[in-house]
């Protein structure tokens, strides 16, 4: 009966530590991608500019709080970056637009 409780306990813990400490609404977020310009300098599926680079991978190399931290101030994160600030977005559209970049994992188009 002990271990049963400590094996309960511990996928209990488990089930916590795995569940998602980020939340936003990709769909919400694909506007804010639209409202903010971002194709602009960014291309997704090969339409968009090129001076920012391709998106399409996004969601397969970074993680939600470095894509938060990286769109509300680049140069904490890249001193190079020439991406402009975004610290006016709210932090629902900042959640739903990292939602919606975190959905991207196809490769880019060449």
């Amino acid at each position: 009966m002990k271990r049963l409780m400590c094996a309960s306990a511990v996928l209990a813990m488990l089930a916590v530590s795995a569940a998602p400490l980020f939340a936003g609404d990709a769909a919400a977020g694909k506007e804010v991608y639209k409202a903010q310009k971002c194709s602009m300098c960014h291309q997704i599926g090969g339409e968009g500019g090129k001076m920012g680079g391709a998106l399409d991978s996004v969601g397969t190399k970074r993680d939600a709080e470095w894509l938060k931290k990286y769109i509300k101030d680049p140069k904490s994160v890249e001193a190079a970056s020439k991406m402009k600030a975004y610290p006016g977005l709210s932090d629902k559209e900042l959640d739903d637009l990292v939602a919606h970049l975190l959905t991207l994992k196809a490769e880019p188009k060449k």
